[in-house]
């Protein structure tokens, strides 16, 4: 709506999709459409050829209006002359990619030819007719420069829409991406911690139970029962198979004699003993095995409770508890930045000044 009458410090942000200036997709934001006014007062008057060749492309188009945007803190993410996001919002000549004003603004296609054709001289900070400052105590005012009325709207409504929904919003969302990636890794070592101090509980209390019980207290000693109680039961193992002999080879003798062998009842007699006394004897080495494989087990279980309770202790008190530390550290700086980016969302005006520009009629030369 047109009515006639009268008239912090920059943020240093890579944002890789505004850096490459490929526009992905434009905003699905609801399109922002401010109150204009049509200032009385012209700017200028303008005459190109008191200007330098690098104006060429600018005064070949003779803008007819400006629209002044007042840079209202916050002004973060408000384009300017000299600012990246200047550059990506009316463009930039050694980019081959449409600027967003060109490729969403909406705009005609002599504004795009005229943008086109000014986009060194737009991006320069050092040109007066891109920025002034009208009241002394007002803010700065970047102007935009337009050849239609309808494109010189279009061309603030892009602006804002540009700052506000697609470079601090896409920003404002790619930080909360971050806090809730940074959030979610938190938790996920907390979980891991709290698993650890369980392992470490289910680890200690039987650990301690077993110390009771064994004359070792270091894995080393551990490991060195294991390795005599692996000879005993060597030992005890071929005891073993020496007494199954020995018994066989005298059930042979009472059961099936061999020819010509006479056995006295005597004889009967004292091989009946020699087999008792040789069951006797395996019973005395099965309880010896059974009592070495159950101390083995002790000891393997030993090592494996001690090593199980190094392993978790050192993953607590190392790994863990520092990147713990270190995400939570990171969570908060992400919390702060996002807090702080939430307070500069840019201000939409609710009127801006449209500017006719004045000319200076040159003859042409022939």
């Amino acid at each position: 709506m047109i009515h006639h009458g009268t008239n912090r410090s920059v943020l240093v942000l890579v944002l890789a999709f505004v850096c490459s200036v490929v526009w992905g997709g434009e905003s699905k934001e609801i399109p922002i459409q401010p109150e204009f006014e049509i200032s009385p007062t012209p700017l200028g008057p303008y005459k190109a050829s008191s200007m330098g060749p690098e104006w060429l492309g600018f005064f070949s188009h003779q803008p007819a209006y400006a629209v002044a945007i007042p840079l209202v803190p916050p002004i973060d993410w408000l384009p300017s002359p000299g600012r990246r996001t200047m550059n990506n919002f009316v463009g930039n000549p050694q980019d081959k990619h449409l600027s967003y004003a060109e490729e969403y603004a909406g705009l005609s296609g002599p504004q795009k030819a005229f943008l086109q054709a000014s986009k060194t001289l737009l991006n320069d900070p050092r040109v007066s007719l891109l920025m002034d400052r009208p009241d002394p105590n007002g803010p700065p005012r970047v102007l935009l420069y337009a050849l239609t009325l309808e494109d010189a709207q279009k061309m603030a409504e892009g602006y804002f829409q540009y700052a506000r929904n697609f470079w601090w919003r896409g920003y404002l969302r790619s930080l909360e991406k971050r806090v809730q990636d940074s959030t979610e890794k938190v938790a996920r070592v907390q979980t891991r911690l709290a698993e650890v101090e369980k392992a470490i509980e289910a680890s200690q209390k039987p650990l301690e139970d077993l110390k009771k019980t064994v004359p070792y207290r270091t894995e080393n000693e551990a490991h060195e029962a294991i390795v005599e109680l692996d000879r005993i039961l060597n030992a005890t193992q071929v005891e073993m198979a020496g007494i199954h002999a020995r018994m066989d080879r005298i059930m042979g003798y009472r059961k099936e004699r061999p020819p010509g062998l006479q056995l006295t009842p005597e004889a009967v007699a004292k091989l009946d003993m020699m087999l008792v006394e040789e069951d006797i004897a395996l019973q005395g080495a099965v309880a010896r095995e059974k009592k070495v494989t159950s101390l083995l087990e002790q000891a393997s279980r030993f090592i494996d409770l001690r090593s199980a309770l190094t392993r978790e202790t050192t993953e607590r008190k190392g790994p863990l508890v520092d990147v713990l530390e270190q995400e939570q550290k990171v969570l908060a700086r992400e919390r702060k930045e996002l807090e702080a980016t939430r307070l500069q969302e840019p201000k939409i005006p609710a009127k801006l000044i449209i500017y006719p520009v004045q000319w200076v009629d040159e003859p042409s030369q022939n």
